[in-house]
This record gives C-alpha cells, sequence and structure tokens, in this order.
C-alpha cells in the first residue's frame, strides 16, 4: 500500500493555478447570492408581485430543478473534446448566465404589466438563469476535484474558492440595500449589470486558464444515464451527504431571502445600513475564526469530525438569531459565520471524497454526474425555502409598502421572520449535524480508496499516453 506522502505528489497546484480556478467563484457567488437575498423582496417591494405568485413560481421552479441538473451532470462526464468535458461548459455557458441573470431583474412593474405577466417574467427568466447556472456550476465543482487528487491540495485550493466566494457574497450583501431603496427597479438593472459583467469575466478566466486533465474524457467508458443514477443513489456515502446538503442549501436560502425582510422590520428605530454593516462584520469575523479553527481541526481529526462540528456552530447561531433581540442577535450571526466554513467549503472536499469512492467501485472517474444526482435531490430545497419565505409572510401578515414607504409591521409579523430566518432554519441544520455523523468515507478506509484509487488513475493516464503517441 502507498504511503500518505506518495500518493498523487505529482499533481500539486501552484498558486497561480489555485487563483485562476477560484476567480469563477466570486462571479457565481455574487449571482447565486443575489438571487437568494433580493429576488423575493425585489419582486415583492419593488414589482409589488404579491406571495401568492412568488410562491407559485417558486414551485415551477422545483419540477424544473428536479430534471435539468442530472441531466447536465450526466451529459458533462460523457462529453469529449480538444479542450475536456468541463471546460466548454464554462465556455459556452458563461454569457447565457450573464444575460439570464440581468434578465431576471430587467420585469416591468406589476402596475404597467398586471400581475399575471410579472409572474410569467419572473418564473422564465428564472428556469433560464437555473439551466445556465447548473451546466456551468456542475463542471466548475467537478473540475476542482479533478485538477488534484490530493486531499490536502483540494483543502487548500477549497480555502482560496471561499475567499472568491466571499468577495461576490459580500457584493450580494452590501449592494442590494443602496439600490432597494431606489424607486423602481432602474437601479437594480444598474446593479445586476455590474455583476453579470462580473460573471462573464470570473468563468471565462477559468475556462482560458486553466488546463483540464484530458485522460477522464478520453479513456473511461461512461455509463448510461440509468446505471449512473443507480450507481450513485446506491452509495451510502452520497445518501447521507445529500441529505445534509439538502438541509444546509434549505437553510442558506433562508437566512438570505429572509435577511432583508429581518433587517428592515425586527430592528425598528435602528439605521438599517448600520445594521447590515454589524451584521456583515459580524459574519467575517466569524468567518475568518472558523476557517482558521476548522483548518486546523480537519488536519487533526479529519473531514468528518470538521463538517460536523461546523454545522453544530451554524444550527446553535441561528436559533441565536431568531431568539436574541435586537443588536444582541450580532452574537448569533457571528457564530453562524463560524460555522459557515463547513457550508462554503466543505461541501464540494466532502463530494470529491464520494466520487473517489465512486472511482473504485466503478473505474470511472464521473464527478458531474455525482454533482447533478447531488442537485437533483438538493436543488428543489432552493425553490422550498423561496415558497416558505412566502407562504410565511402571507401567514404573518406582513405588510406591503405603500407609495413606496415601508410599513410598520405587527409584533406577530416580527416573530414570523424570527422563525422564519433563524429558529426553524437552526433546528434543520442541527438535524443535518446528526445525519451527517454517520458518514462513512473517514480514517483507514478513505487511505484504502486512495491507494486503490492510485492505481487505476495511472493505469488510465498510461493508456491515455499511448493513445496520444498512436495518433
Amino acid at each position: 500500500m502507498l504511503g500518505k506522502d506518495e500518493i498523487f505528489n505529482e499533481e500539486k497546484l501552484t498558486l497561480k493555478d489555485k487563483i485562476y480556478f477560484s476567480a469563477g467563484y466570486l462571479g457565481t457567488n455574487a449571482t447565486s447570492g443575489l438571487f437568494m437575498s433580493s429576488l423575493i423582496i425585489f419582486y415583492r417591494e419593488q414589482l409589488l408581485l404579491p406571495e401568492i405568485y412568488i410562491f407559485w413560481a417558486y414551485m415551477l421552479f422545483i419540477v424544473w430543478n428536479a430534471v435539468n441538473d442530472p441531466l447536465f451532470g450526466w451529459l458533462s462526464d460523457r462529453t469529449s473534446t480538444k479542450w475536456g468535458r468541463r471546460i466548454p461548459y464554462l465556455m459556452i455557458c458563461a454569457p447565457i448566465l450573464a444575460f439570464s441573470f440581468f434578465l431576471m431583474w430587467a420585469s416591468p412593474h406589476t402596475d404597467v404589466i398586471g400581475d399575471v405577466p410579472v409572474f410569467i417574467w419572473m418564473t422564465l427568466s428564472m428556469l433560464l438563469f437555473d439551466t445556465a447556472f447548473t451546466a456551468a456550476n456542475i463542471a466548475l465543482n467537478s473540475l476542482s476535484q479533478e485538477i488534484t487528487m490530493v486531499h490536502k491540495e483540494r483543502a487548500n485550493l477549497q480555502v482560496i474558492v471561499m475567499a472568491f466566494g466571499l468577495v461576490g457574497m459580500l457584493m450580494a450583501l452590501l449592494l442590494p440595500m443602496t439600490f432597494l431603496d431606489m424607486p423602481g427597479s432602474s437601479g437594480f438593472l444598474f446593479m445586476a449589470l455590474i455583476i453579470s459583467i462580473a460573471q462573464l469575466i470570473s468563468m471565462w478566466i477559468v475556462a482560458f486558464k486553466v488546463n483540464e486533465r484530458l485522460e477522464f474524457s478520453h479513456v473511461d467508458d461512461p455509463l448510461s444515464f440509468i446505471d449512473s443514477m443507480k450507481h450513485t443513489f446506491r452509495s451510502k456515502a452520497f445518501l447521507i451527504t445529500v441529505s445534509m446538503n439538502f438541509c444546509v442549501i434549505f437553510v442558506n436560502n433562508s437566512l438570505l431571502e429572509n435577511l432583508f425582510f429581518f433587517i428592515y422590520y425586527a430592528f425598528e428605530g435602528l439605521d438599517e445600513t448600520l445594521v447590515l454593516i454589524m451584521i456583515v462584520l459580524s459574519l467575517l469575523v466569524g468567518i475568518f475564526s472558523g476557517i482558521y479553527y476548522f483548518i486546523k481541526l480537519n488536519k487533526k481529526k479529519g473531514l468528518k469530525i470538521t463538517m460536523t462540528s461546523s454545522l453544530l456552530s451554524m444550527g446553535f447561531g441561528l436559533i441565536l438569531i431568531g431568539i436574541l433581540p435586537g443588536f444582541f442577535s450580532i452574537i448569533g450571526f457571528f457564530l453562524t459565520g463560524f460555522g459557515f466554513f463547513g457550508a462554503l467549503s466543505l461541501i464540494t472536499t466532502i463530494f470529491g471524497h464520494i466520487a473517489d469512492e465512486d472511482e473504485v467501485k466503478t473505474g470511472i472517474r464521473r464527478e458531474a454526474a455525482i454533482f447533478g444526482a447531488n442537485a437533483f435531490v438538493t436543488k428543489p430545497a432552493q425553490s422550498i425555502a423561496g415558497g416558505f419565505t412566502a407562504l410565511m409572510l402571507l401567514f404573518f401578515q406582513y405588510q406591503e409598502p405603500i407609495d413606496g414607504v415601508r410599513q410598520i409591521q405587527s409584533a406577530f409579523t416580527v416573530l414570523g421572520l424570527r422563525l422564519t430566518i433563524g429558529i426553524i432554519p437552526g433546528i434543520i441544520i442541527l438535524l443535518g449535524a446528526l445525519i451527517f455523523s454517520f458518514f462513512p468515507i473517514y480514517g483507514q478506509y478513505y487511505e484504502e480508496i486512495k491507494s486503490k484509487m492510485s492505481s487505476i488513475q495511472k493505469a488510465r493516464k498510461d493508456k491515455y499516453i499511448q493513445n496520444v503517441k498512436k495518433t
């Protein structure tokens, strides 16, 4: 058996390689973050689309989400070009993604065209955006686990990925506060244009600067769609991880979708910009503290304990956000940020472990199919979170702005906001931590997987080199 330091030593990434690759996450996190944090409040408060239409838009969104992710994952694994099987999707989908993102914020007002046309505009633009985002993001995430097989290198890469992702997420949190207060939608259109351009540039940096390992697409004989899904859903590690990840995605969406409602209406009498800055600073201090702590914990205790601990911190932090009054809720945001490292960074590495085990079992490298199957289960959590937010606003009697002026909400409505942003998501995250405590790929078992995988990949690489020499 190969020693720990003898496996895949040739696959250490340079700092330049890591920066080029990680740049892609600036754009994807900015667009997805703004999608989660501002789409509902934009359509509800700026365009005055009633909650019931928003609810049905997200329910229709579920249907397409259930189809496109496993399909694009399977197609990505079967793609074979001179650039590889991931890079072409980044090249082609980047401009489509940028355009569709801009389109979501370009809807006319309900006073101009009515509720139903705005509902149709919202739904169709969401579907187009998700299609392009799915194809590109699956390719990007798959590439992150294929450009190196060294666990340490993957972990170090994810730290830089997280840094770029945080810049994108900060754009999604800080920019909307300025433009949400502008009358009409012209301000949001300008902001959407800025982020669309950032998305296009950041993804094309990956497409034109990162080299893909061609042996995966030129040697492996891909599985059929049905066989691919069967192999994926037979994996205990996969089922445990997607169950946990469903909880994480639902909670992340609920947190971001309700953040501005929470700021506007749960901190009555306090300056909204000051509240946002305090929340963001608290999250950032928590995130950077969490990065320092959990990287060290990951080296000492491994991925399983690190992810479980991260989720526990996040869950208790969310509950405190919902319980503590006023600025005291900042404590909850700190703990939530502290635990974010797992939700934002470790989850991709976990799926890398699952792909490693799968390669030993099938002899085929197929990250995209695994990421696609994950999204098949977990992407509906985005839609469910959106529908959940809309229904909670409706049930707890949220009052829409009148003539552009926000209304003071009742104590009953504020209670609903606290339940929606903190208490209920916190409980769900703690459930996710319990589920992940049964994750089986760790310790000696994972060392055995890496050893077997090394032999498989050496044989594949030798075959690829022989094929190239023949041609």
